[in-house]
């Protein structure tokens, strides 16, 4: 048992104390502290593991024998159990519910040893994340979390990604962008929304990350993507909500990195009362046949042992023009029961087929057709004037020039054959 003085330097770490008293002696406790994170912050369970194991580096160089209890607040039990898989227990640690307000030691991933006290002191920690403190409500920082993770993005997206409805989303940049939290910045073609420096350095903040440490290569979207794939991926949730409306959707991420994969898109919620996870993958169609079906063959069985590992059905999904989607018709999918597949043409924002566990269903025609859209227009196209055809002009064509004409020469033109005294002139 070791002797500690409690004024180590701690006030870096938003965390709480909660000894555990495992004898009557008030001076020896079991040096337990408690994290809270919840499944709205923005992050996947990647990233959040990557936060507890922080956690675990700094207080193993400020304490003897410390313990961390981790509190997760969840609707459902993948969010939990992935987070639970991922952390590396460096220190004894226990990963429970929210809604559980004790735990025993017996919990805890390895036995704790219990620390010596003086009377009267206490760890001094930095205070927990209030966001009444900076002047800014949920639904604003739930905008800015999401757009630290995405650096850039266009309001659908955030829209999509936050939950919240694009008229809301609207409002809430306006609030941010007079704060200087965000600034608009051109992206592409278009103008869209880029975090500032403070609006990151808040949203740090709520995620409770130690003063210091360089989060930036977990926090963001694990990979680059094109434009035009990324933003099929960022406006996956809003196309789930709008094809299937009785779906629940608790979070959605983009490329983030699970035990095997890294799908594009991935949103966990609730569909007819099944709690279940909807994986996206987005191609473009570069590739040959052959190579796609290389591919997404290990694609989709990644996903299959996911299913099987998780007991949580998936529904795969791959969304790319239609010729991309017809070539996975001719595959045979029953090996793949825990999973459905669909398929769906990326022209054709909220609709998706009704999907069937271990079979491939499409909405697409059987020919190539021309993809006539659905969606109605919120202007009349007539009020514009047709653009004026430009006249043609027959231009005049350049004079010839009146300039010699110079030969390359031949390859004895360096030598002289004639009179001397002509040469020497």
């Amino acid at each position: 048992m070791k002797r500690i003085s409690l004024s180590n330097p701690l006030s870096n770490l938003a965390l709480e104390w909660a000894p555990g008293y495992t004898t009557n002696r008030q001076d020896v406790v079991l040096d337990i502290f408690r994290h809270h994170i919840s499944y709205k912050d923005g992050l996947p369970p990647y990233a959040q593991a990557r936060i507890i194991d922080l956690f675990a580096n700094q207080l193993i160089k400020a304490r003897p024998h410390p313990a961390l209890w981790v509190s997760v607040d969840t609707p459902g039990n993948w969010f939990y159990a992935e987070i639970k898989r991922l952390v590396k227990f460096k220190i004894p640690m226990t990963i429970q519910p929210s809604w559980k307000p004790i735990i025993w030691e017996w919990q805890f991933s390895s036995p704790i040893q219990p620390t010596h006290i003086q009377a009267g002191d206490f760890p001094i920690l930095a205070p927990l994340f209030d966001p009444k403190e900076y002047g800014i409500k949920e639904p604003a920082l739930r905008v800015l979390q999401v757009l630290a993770r995405l650096k850039t993005a266009y309001r659908p997206e955030i829209a999509s990604l936050a939950g919240f409805s694009e008229s809301h989303v609207r409002n809430l940049l306006k609030q941010l962008q007079v704060e200087g939290l965000i600034e608009r910045r051109q992206i592409g073609k278009y103008e869209g929304y880029a975090i500032r420096s403070k609006g990151l350095r808040i949203v740090h903040r709520s995620w409770n990350i130690p003063k210091g440490v360089h989060f930036t290569k977990y926090r963001g979207e694990f990979r680059y993507a094109g434009e035009r794939h990324r933003r099929k991926a960022r406006m996956w949730r809003a196309w789930l909500e709008k094809a299937y409306p009785d779906i629940e959707i608790w979070e959605s991420w983009t490329e983030v990195p699970i035990q095997r994969g890294i799908p594009d898109a991935l949103a966990w919620g609730t569909h007819q009362g099944k709690e279940m996870l909807f994986w996206l993958e987005v191609d473009s169609g570069k590739s040959s046949g052959q190579t796609m079906q290389r591919i997404y063959s290990g694609r989709i069985a990644q996903a299959c042992r996911h299913a099987v590992a998780w007991n949580l059905p998936i529904i795969f999904c791959i969304m790319g023009p239609g010729w991309v989607v017809r070539h996975f018709r001719k595959y045979d999918y029953s090996k793949f029961t825990p999973i459905a597949l669909i398929g769906h043409d990326w022209r054709d924002f909220g609709g998706l087929p009704q999907y069937v566990m271990g079979e491939w269903r499409d909405d697409l025609l059987q020919n190539r057709a021309l993809h006539i859209s659905k969606t109605k227009l919120p202007f009349d196209p007539n009020q514009y004037p047709p653009k004026p055809k430009k006249k043609k002009i027959n231009k005049t064509p350049k004079p010839k020039s009146s300039k010699p004409r110079f030969s390359i020469g031949e390859n004895d033109d360096d030598t002289w054959y004639g009179d001397r005294s002509e040469g020497e002139e």
